[in-house]
């Protein structure tokens, strides 16, 4: 190497610059080899020999995937000491992308009436250690260092967001809901910049950090999820930033209501209904199970919900289409109030259809007996007021007593009697709920009269056919059984009170 520079310290950049060239270039044929040996040897300045290696750097690079160019420039003009050591962020390696090069947050950020100047850019969340005094953890992180006596190391403290850590006070899985928010990461990046110190402290976006590492460092993401999750917009707070400032960003970002205000269910719902019947008329005759397997997976993908929730949003829909479709076409009802109700009442319509098959009345069901459903849907739309009646209508309509509280209700609501009806309805629900807890009585009744026919019949070879498990499972609970038995005899007076003194 006979590049003209005294300077030791770059001296030594130089050779780790060309050992990482020679490395690389190991991978290809001898035509590069000989290259980049041509150019080890050249005599050449020290900015030629930037221009010349950078380039060499570059090309090598994108033949492998590592990095890009402006990465390289970087790392060259750092290798080489001419790179500036401080920038005006501080310590925060932001680089470059998507267009988007690091630069000053316009207008200056405000936080609680104070202004706070901000550089924004990316990083690589993996650069990036989550804060250990965040309020968010500060009980755990407490918890933590009284069991371990010593702080948190920076895996452990992720492990604790992820819920992987143990603690005797975090007995959920997922404790900070860090999962769902990473699958929302996976599909559309970090919406919201993380507000870093000049050290790279996060000050704000600790659990937005930790859902990005977890696309990172999990199974089941794939490529350009995790390349997604991986660079994160940030603000950092240049180094003269005041604790004060600190301060007021913290609490303007944790205490400050944001007045954002959800959706209704009843809109997400049909957004998502629309995407599913639109995507399954697609689908040429009959629709077999796995294609609807995977087209509820690919709109629970598309609205970052779960495949449950898209079956609930189809069922909740198609009651509430019913319902619409009633009142509209034929009660000739104003379209738009009966919409307004039925958004009121949407989560009604999971309520009706809650139970498994028999347990519930169906839409079927009501298409089929027009009465029923004038009943259901007129008490619906002006009589009932909780959840509860409706969750008991098949309850109700399963006991002729019942059903005809609810028909005489259904009269009061013609006559205009809507409290009369009510009450009405209210007497159904109590009138239905004894029945079927008579019904449960009997149930138990029947079942042992059965156990007593069954076991006082059976010769002992039966037995001797039973595994050892079953016969300690049976022994336990004869057990328990005949002390609650003993006990109920003692109270009718069949049986004598026994102990010691």
């Amino acid at each position: 190497m006979t590049i003209n520079i005294d300077d030791t310290r770059v001296r030594r950049a130089m050779r780790d610059l060309i050992a990482e060239i020679e490395v690389l270039s190991a991978d290809f044929g001898p035509q590069v080899q000989e290259a980049v040996e041509a150019a080890r040897d050249a005599e050449i300045s020290a900015d030629i020999a930037e221009r010349l290696y950078a380039r060499i750097l570059v090309l090598l690079r994108n033949a492998t995937g590592v990095g890009n160019d402006e990465d390289v420039a970087d790392e060259v003009r750092r290798l080489l000491g001419t790179a500036d050591d401080e920038k005006p962020w501080g310590k925060v390696n932001l680089v470059e992308r998507n267009g988007l090069k690091p630069h000053l947050v316009q207008p200056v950020p405000t936080f609680n009436n104070i202004s706070v100047p901000m550089w924004e850019g990316y990083v690589d969340v993996s650069e990036i250690d989550l804060w250990r005094e965040n309020h968010r953890v500060e009980l755990q992180v407490a918890e933590f260092r009284d069991r371990n006596h010593r702080e948190p190391e920076d895996e452990e403290l992720l492990q604790l967001m992820f819920g992987e850590l143990y603690l005797p006070s975090l007995d959920k899985k997922d404790p900070f809901k860090i999962r769902p928010l990473a699958n929302s990461i996976a599909r559309k990046g970090v919406e919201r910049p993380p507000i870093l110190t000049s050290d790279g402290e996060p000050k704000d976006g600790n659990r937005r950090l930790a859902a990005a590492k977890f696309v990172l460092t999990k199974d089941g993401f794939a490529t350009d999820e995790q390349e997604r999750a991986r660079w994160v917009k940030v603000w950092v707070a240049p180094p003269e930033t005041t604790p004060d400032q600190f301060e007021a960003v913290v609490v303007a970002l944790n205490f400050e209501d944001d007045l954002k205000e959800k959706w209704p269910e009843y809109v997400k719902a049909r957004l998502v209904v629309r995407d599913y019947r639109k995507d399954r008329d697609d689908i040429r005759g009959s629709i077999t199970a796995a294609q609807e397997k995977r087209l509820k997976e690919k709109i629970a993908h598309q609205y970052a919900i779960t495949v449950r929730e898209v079956t609930r949003y189809i069922r909740m829909v198609r009651w509430a289409d019913e319902f619409e479709d009633y009142h509209i076409a034929q009660r000739g009802m104003d379209a738009s109030e009966v919409r307004y109700k039925a958004d009121e009442i949407f989560q009604w319509f999971y309520e009706i259809d809650a139970g498994k098959a028999g347990d519930k009345i169906t839409p079927d069901q009501l298409d089929d007996d027009d009465e029923l459903k004038k009943i259901v849907y007129d008490l619906m739309f002006e009589v009932m007021d909780t959840g509860v009646q409706v969750r008991s209508l098949h309850k109700i309509v399963a006991d002729e007593g019942a059903m005809e509280q609810l028909q005489t209700a259904h009269q009061l609501l013609e006559q205009q009697d809507k409290k009369g009806a009510l009450e009405l309805v209210r007497e159904a629900v109590i009138t239905a709920d004894r029945k079927t807890a008579a019904r449960k009585k009997i149930g138990f009744e029947g079942f042992l009269i059965s156990c007593v026919d069954r076991l006082g019949g059976a010769p002992p070879d039966n037995w001797r056919s039973l595994t050892t498990k079953l016969l300690i499972d049976l022994e336990r609970v004869f057990r328990a059984s005949l002390g609650t038995i003993e006990a109920e005899l003692v109270v009718r007076g069949e049986r004598a009170v026994t102990g010691h003194d």
